[in-house]
C-alpha cells in the first residue's frame, strides 16, 4: 500500500472532506511514522470546520489543507535513521499523543503547564495533519506518551481529551471534593461522563443533568447520586451546590449555574457549545462566585489518567464505528445522536 485514506479540513468547504489517495509519509532521521490504530471524534471537529483551524504561530502559515482527528492513539510503524535501535521506538511500541506540540522551553512548559505552551500553537488535527488517516509522521517525539498495559488503544485515544479535559478541570479544586461537597455536573456526553468517573474517586455528592435521552443510566451507573433532565423539577434549592461543572458552554447551563451554585461556590466553565456568553456580572461579584475557565490538559495529567484507566478507575464510555462512516457520524454528533465518544480504526478497513 502506498498511499491512504483520510479525511479533514478544506477553507473551501464548511464540511468534513474525503481525502483519497494520501502519500503514505516517510521520517527523516530523528521522525516516526506512527499506525493510527484509533482516533476519536470530539465536537472541537465541526468546530474546526465552521470557524476554521487554530491560528498557526508566525513565521509558519495556517494550513489550508490538513487531515483532521486529534484524539490519537497508535504503534510504531517505521522510525528514521537516527532512531533505529533505539528500544524506546521499536516497532509496535504503543503511543497516545499530546495535542499540541509543545517546545519544552518556554515559561509554562517548564512549569510543567506544556498544555498551555506559548511558544507552539500547533496541534494534530486542529491545524495540521491528525488521525483520521491510517500513518501519521511524527516529526515532535515529545508528543509521544506511552500508553500503560490494559490501556487499549480506544481508551488511549479519548484520554487524549476526552478524559484528560476533565480530569485537568476536577485537579484544580480536587481539595475543595469532600464528602460533604455537594457537585452539580451539567453535561453527560464524552466530557461530562468521565467527569463524573473522576469525581466519585474523590467521595464527593454527584448530581449530574442532561437534556438528552438515554444518558440517565450510564451516568447513574459511572457515579452520580442522581440525575435529572429538569434540576427545576428537583427537590434541589436555588444556590445549594458547592461546586458545578458546566461541560455544555451554552447560555441556558450559564443561567442554571446562576441558579444553583452557593455563595462563594466555584463554576468551572469547560464546555465549548457557544463561542460567546453573558456572566451575571452582578450576582456573581456579591456572592464572590469563583469562576474558573479550563482547556484541555498537561501531558503529565495525561500519562496519569491512562494509569487511572489501567487501574479501573476509569472506563471511558467508548463506541467504535466504521471509519468510512466518519461523515456520517459527524452529523450524528452535531445532532446530539451520540452517547459517549465515538471512536474510529483507520487500519481497520
Amino acid at each position: 500500500m502506498s498511499t491512504q485514506t483520510g479525511y479533514g479540513y478544506d477553507a473551501r468547504f464548511k464540511t468534513i472532506q474525503k481525502f483519497t489517495n494520501l502519500a503514505i509519509p516517510q521520517p527523516g532521521p530523528d521522525e516516526l511514522v506512527l499506525k493510527i490504530e484509533a482516533a476519536g471524534l470530539c465536537l472541537s471537529d465541526p468546530h474546526t470546520l465552521i470557524g476554521g483551524p487554530i491560528a498557526s504561530k508566525p513565521p509558519l502559515q495556517t494550513s489550508t489543507k490538513f487531515v483532521m482527528g486529534h484524539e490519537i492513539a497508535g504503534s510504531v510503524h517505521q522510525v528514521g535513521s537516527q532512531l533505529m535501535g533505539d528500544p524506546a521506538y521499536a516497532t509496535g511500541a504503543r503511543f497516545a499523543l499530546q495535542i499540541n506540540h509543545a517546545c519544552g522551553v518556554c515559561n509554562m512548559c517548564r512549569a510543567g503547564l506544556d498544555g498551555s505552551c506559548q511558544g507552539s500553537y500547533q496541534a494534530y488535527g486542529l491545524n495540521e495533519d491528525g488521525g483520521f488517516q491510517q500513518f501519521l509522521l511524527i516529526k515532535n517525539l515529545r508528543t509521544l506518551l506511552p500508553i500503560p498495559a490494559g490501556v487499549s488503544f480506544e481508551e488511549a485515544a479519548v484520554c487524549t481529551d476526552s478524559v484528560l479535559t476533565p480530569f485537568h478541570a476536577i485537579q484544580k479544586v480536587r481539595h475543595k471534593l469532600q464528602p460533604t461537597t455537594k457537585v452539580l455536573v451539567q453535561g453527560c456526553g464524552g466530557l461530562g461522563l468521565n467527569g463524573i468517573q473522576i469525581l466519585r474517586n474523590y467521595g464527593c455528592t454527584i448530581v449530574a443533568t442532561d437534556v438528552k435521552d438515554g444518558v440517565d443510566k450510564i451516568a447513574l451507573d459511572y457515579g452520580a447520586s442522581e440525575f435529572h433532565h429538569d434540576l427545576s423539577k428537583s427537590a434541589h434549592a436555588s444556590q445549594s451546590f458547592d461546586v458545578i461543572f458546566d461541560f455544555v458552554g451554552v447560555q441556558a447551563t450559564v443561567n442554571n449555574s446562576d441558579k444553583y451554585i452557593k455563595r462563594r461556590g466555584t463554576l468551572l466553565m469547560v464546555g465549548l457549545g457557544k463561542y460567546k456568553l453573558v456572566l451575571p456580572n452582578y450576582t456573581f461579584a456579591y456572592r464572590e462566585i469563583e469562576v474558573i475557565y479550563n482547556f484541555a490538559g498537561n501531558s503529565s495529567e495525561q500519562i496519569e489518567c491512562m494509569e487511572w484507566i489501567a487501574k479501573g478507575l476509569i472506563k471511558p464510555n467508548v463506541q467504535i464505528v466504521d471509519f468510512h462512516k466518519l461523515p456520517q457520524a459527524l452529523d450524528d454528533l452535531v445532532n446530539n445522536k451520540v452517547r459517549g465518544r465515538v471512536v474510529f480504526r483507520p487500519n481497520k478497513l
